[in-house]
């Protein structure tokens, strides 16, 4: 079920810290520097969703909004199962439609560190609902490993995406 980050702030907080020292997440993070995320109290700036199996927070699904361009960025997705489960996925899906469908945001941009094991699933993704790869940067993100990777940039357009939903 995919709710707002709000009510469930705490236990988000605290499965995020869990994430910090293992290697698994280095993808997420996207860094060597950790710290609590700030859960808005409104969604002008920013849309922060859990995912939620028999009242447990499976995952976090959030991203930006620029509202003077309306446009979604920054889409950051954990799943904190061990195996990603239908559930997860289908909340991911049902928060890329709230994107497109019901709050009608014209674009969302968002990337991938190139090597993630997710990458192979963001170019379905962006295939699926009629988005594109932007391009890459080289070099971009040095993680906890201390190498450098490329980062790919996806963009998906509101056209496009209810285009691909009626094909579906």
């Amino acid at each position: 079920m995919l709710d707002w980050a709000l009510n469930y702030q705490e236990e988000l907080i605290k499965k995020l810290r869990e994430t910090w020292m293992d290697d698994r997440y280095k993808w997420y993070h996207a860094g060597n520097f950790y710290e609590d995320v700030n859960i808005n109290h409104d969604t002008w700036t920013r849309h922060q969703y859990v995912s939620v199996r028999n009242g447990e927070v499976i995952g976090s699904i959030e991203y930006r909004i620029d509202r003077s361009s309306e446009y979604a960025y920054a889409l950051g997705i954990i799943n904190f199962e061990d195996k990603p489960s239908f559930e997860f996925g289908y909340d991911l899906g049902e928060a890329l439609d709230k994107i497109f469908s019901r709050y009608a945001i014209r674009r969302l941009e968002w990337s991938v560190i190139i090597g993630n094991p997710i990458e192979e699933s963001y170019d379905r993704i962006c295939r699926k609902y009629g988005g594109r790869i932007v391009g890459t940067y080289k070099n971009r993100t040095r993680l906890t490993d201390g190498r450098y990777y490329d980062e790919k940039l996806y963009e998906i357009e509101l056209a496009d995406y209810m285009e691909a939903k009626k094909k579906a």
